[in-house]
C-alpha cells in the first residue's frame, strides 16, 4: 500500500521509505499524518502479530517489538511515533510550515502534552473498552474525562485563540495536533461502542470544535479508518479477552 506526497520533490527524496504499522494502530496514524503533512511519500507494510510478530519487525525494532517503525531507503530504523513526527519534520522540512512550532519553549510545551497524552490519556480511553472489570472501566472514563479537561486548557494556552494547538496563524496541524488527533478514531468509536459522550460541548468545547476541524484536514482525511471499523476491532478485541463494554 503506498501513500501519495503532494510534493514532488519530498516525495522523490523519501523514495524507498517504508513505514512498518497497522492500519487501525492510532500510533501508526500518528506516523502516517506526519509524512502526509510533510508530502513524503512511503510505503505502508502491514504488520501482522499472529501467530508471532514478524521478525522484520523485531529486526527493525529489537528494543520494543512494536510498531510504527519508519525505514529509511539506506535500511536505517526509527522507533517509537512521536520520535518518528519529529523526525519527519526534520527531515522533510524544507518547504512548508514545521510541525514543531520555531519557539523553544512552545516546542517543549508539545513534546510534553505529547507524553501526558501517551502517558495518561490514551492508557485511560484504551481501558474503557477493555479493563477487565466493569469497575475499572468506568473509572477509566473518569480518569479519560478528567485527561480531557486538562487537555481543553492546553488547547486555550498553546492555540492563542487559533485553530489549532500549533498556535495563531498556524496554517496546519502541529505536532500537538497529531499526537492526539491520532486517537480521535479510538475516541470515537469508543464513545458509540460504550454509549459515552467523553468529548462534550458543555465540558471541553475547545477540543470538540478542534476535532471536527482536524478531521477535516487533508492530512487527517487522507488516514483515518471509518469509524465502524474502530468498533468492529474493538468488539474482536473485547471478545478476546472476555471483557464488555460499559452498560449504557
Amino acid at each position: 500500500m503506498a501513500a501519495r506526497a503532494p510534493n514532488g520533490e519530498a516525495a522523490a527524496a523519501a523514495e524507498g521509505v517504508r513505514l512498518l504499522g497497522g492500519k487501525l494502530s492510532p500510533f501508526t496514524l500518528r506516523a502516517r499524518m506526519a509524512l502526509a503533512l510533510r508530502g513524503v511519500e512511503y510505503e505502508l507494510v502491514e504488520e501482522q502479530f499472529h501467530p508471532r510478530k514478524s521478525d522484520r519487525l523485531l529486526a527493525a525494532n529489537p528494543v520494543y517489538g512494536k510498531i510504527p517503525v519508519l525505514l529509511l531507503p539506506d535500511g536505517r530504523a526509527i522507533c517509537e511515533s512521536a520520535v518518528i513526527v519529529q523526525y519527519v519534520d526534520e527531515a522533510w522540512g524544507a518547504a512548508g510550515g514545521g510541525i514543531l512550532p520555531v519557539d523553544p519553549y512552545e516546542r517543549a510545551m508539545h513534546r510534553f502534552w505529547t507524553v501526558y497524552i501517551d502517558d495518561k490519556f490514551w492508557p485511560a480511553l484504551d481501558a474503557i473498552s477493555l479493563a477487565p472489570t466493569p469497575e475499572a472501566r468506568a473509572a477509566a472514563a473518569t480518569n479519560a474525562r478528567a485527561a480531557l479537561k486538562l487537555l481543553e486548557e492546553a488547547f486555550t494556552a498553546r492555540s492563542d485563540g487559533g485553530a489549532f494547538f500549533s498556535g495563531r496563524g498556524a496554517a496546519s496541524p502541529g505536532l500537538l495536533d497529531v499526537a492526539l488527533g491520532c486517537f480521535l478514531p479510538a475516541l470515537w468509536a469508543c464513545e458509540r461502542l460504550n454509549g459515552l459522550s467523553l468529548l462534550d460541548a458543555s465540558t471541553t468545547p475547545l477540543l470538540c470544535g478542534w476535532s471536527e476541524r482536524f478531521a477535516a484536514t487533508a492530512a487527517a482525511r487522507a488516514v483515518m479508518p471509518e469509524t465502524e471499523e474502530v468498533v468492529a476491532f474493538t468488539r474482536f478485541l473485547q471478545t478476546k479477552f472476555g471483557v464488555a463494554a460499559i452498560s449504557k
